[in-house]
């Protein structure tokens, strides 16, 4: 009965080497970031703030991207999944000056960049 487990586990062993091993090691994790990894905005009044928007690019990773808003009172993003050849999405800011306003990407291996939204008033 050893003899049975110790080839399955050896076989087992060398199926899983030659396709590269599974887990989150698989497939192609190349670091990720975001371009432009942020926007800041001044405005001499909170209420009319809003309008304000940007087309983020995310570089590297392994696609699907999955795009987490952590302000949606603040701010709205076109999308909450991306893939393909380019993959893009919009940020645009709603009137009003939020703090911590966020936009988090993470993609296939749940490696993650963050795009920050910062509001500043005119003194």
């Amino acid at each position: 009965m050893k003899m049975v487990n110790l080839t399955a586990a050896v076989l087992t062993a060398v199926a899983l080497a030659s396709c590269g091993g599974g887990g989150p090691v698989a497939g192609d994790a190349a670091e990720m970031s975001l371009s432009p990894p942020g926007m800041t905005m001044k405005v001499g009044d909170c209420a009319r703030s809003g309008g304000a928007d940007t087309v983020v690019t995310i570089n590297g990773g392994q696609p699907p991207f999955r795009i987490v808003n952590s302000s949606p009172q603040w701010m709205t993003v076109d999308r909450t999944q991306v893939t393909g050849k380019d993959p893009t999405f919009r940020v645009t800011t709603l009137a009003g000056c939020g703090e911590d306003m966020t936009v988090t990407v993470l993609d296939y291996h749940s490696q993650l960049a963050v795009f920050t939204v910062t509001v500043e008033t005119e003194e």
